[in-house]
Parts: structure tokens; C-alpha cells; sequence
């Protein structure tokens, strides 16, 4: 009897157990169910920040995107204002280059041609008036020689050379080379006489004239 209470007993324990051992089998279940849907509640609502962070306020993403290509807009128009500037500086720089190349080009062959016109120069200066005036065969000969002169400096005026006769005029050392400090009544510091005539295209000297200064009264 007593041997049958003992195992009675015991099988109640046995049951015991086995019920606490589910119970806390629940319970651990129960715990990391509460867990696991606290961390996806969780990790659902970063989410949804996020999603409503990124798209809650439209404008002022658009202000940014405008801001954006406004900055790059100004930095391009920038570069293009600087391309067209330097274009322009270079169309420039080439057009004063060939007009002094145009200008120039005949430098050499004008320097020859002054010879000739300094020549008609001389022969028309010196030229005796009076035995011109006494023979009409002689006159026409002096006067095609001054035509012939004249025309000869259109020409060189045409092409922008300028014969530089300064007398009576300041001294200017661009155009001007003196040869001899001379007593005159003309203003010191003037030319008081031309040597020989120079000449110069544009503002290129292509040879000085040679010239008197005046000192002035002595």
C-alpha cells in the first residue's frame, strides 16, 4: 500500500514537471515572439521615417534641383562668356596683324621710290626759271616733269606714305634727325632748315628727315 502511494506520487511529480517544462517552453516562445514583432515594428517605422523623410517635403527637394541647375547654368554661361571673349581677342589680334602686314608690305619698295621722288624734288627746285619762261619747248618739258612729280606723290599718298618736309616747324626726334645747331630768326627749337626730306608710312619712320635747328637770335 504504501509502495503504491510512493508511485502515485511520484507520477503526480512526473506531471508536474513535464507541465512546468511546456509552461516555461510557452513562456520562452511567447518571449521571443514579443521580441521578434517589437523588432519588426521597430524596423518598420525606420522605414516609414525614412520614406516620409525623403518624401515629405517636395519643395524644397525641388529648390535644391533648381538650385543645382541654376549653379551649374551660371558656371557653363561662365565658361562660354570667357570662350567668346578670348575668340574675340584673337579675331582682334589677327586683324591688327594683317592690316600692319598690309600696310608694311611696301616698305622696302618705298624706300626705293623716295629716291625717285626726291629727285623729281630736285630737279624741280633747281630748274632755271628763266630760261624756262624764254622757251615754250622747255616749259612743256618742266611742266610735264612737275605733273609727273605730283602724280608720283598721289601715289605714295594713296598708300599712306607721307613725305615729311618740317620746316619752320618743332623739332621732333620720331621724324626728325638733326644734323646742325644753326643761328636763325626762326624759334629755337624749330626746324630752320630741311637737308633732306623724310619719310614714313602710317607711323612707321622709313627714313628721318635731316634737318637745321634753330639756336635763335645769337
Amino acid at each position: 500500500m504504501s509502495n503504491d502511494k510512493n508511485s502515485q506520487q511520484n507520477d503526480q511529480n512526473s506531471d508536474n514537471n513535464s507541465q512546468n517544462d511546456n509552461n516555461s517552453s510557452a513562456d520562452a516562445t511567447n518571449e521571443g515572439n514579443k521580441w521578434q514583432n517589437k523588432f519588426k515594428s521597430q524596423t518598420s517605422n525606420n522605414q516609414a521615417d525614412q520614406v516620409t523623410e525623403e518624401s515629405s517635403d517636395p519643395l524644397e527637394i525641388a529648390n535644391k534641383k533648381i538650385s543645382e541647375l541654376e549653379n551649374k547654368s551660371a558656371e557653363l554661361n561662365d565658361k562660354l562668356l570667357r570662350t567668346l571673349a578670348e575668340l574675340d581677342n584673337v579675331r582682334r589680334r589677327s586683324r591688327e596683324e594683317l592690316e600692319k602686314t598690309s600696310k608694311y608690305a611696301i616698305s622696302g619698295f618705298v624706300s626705293d621710290l623716295v629716291l625717285v621722288a626726291e629727285n623729281f624734288f630736285l630737279v624741280c627746285d633747281n630748274a632755271p626759271q628763266d630760261k624756262i619762261d624764254a622757251s615754250p619747248e622747255i616749259k612743256h618739258f618742266a611742266d610735264a616733269v612737275e605733273m609727273t612729280k605730283k602724280e608720283l606723290l598721289k601715289i605714295l599718298e594713296k598708300n599712306q606714305v607721307k613725305r615729311i618736309f618740317p620746316l619752320n616747324q618743332k623739332f621732333d626726334h620720331h621724324f626728325h634727325e638733326a644734323i646742325a645747331y644753326i643761328d636763325s630768326d626762326v624759334e629755337e627749337g624749330s626746324v630752320a632748315q630741311v637737308v633732306q626730306a623724310g619719310y614714313a608710312i602710317g607711323d612707321r619712320l622709313i627714313r628721318p628727315a635731316l634737318v637745321g635747328v634753330s639756336k635763335g637770335k645769337s
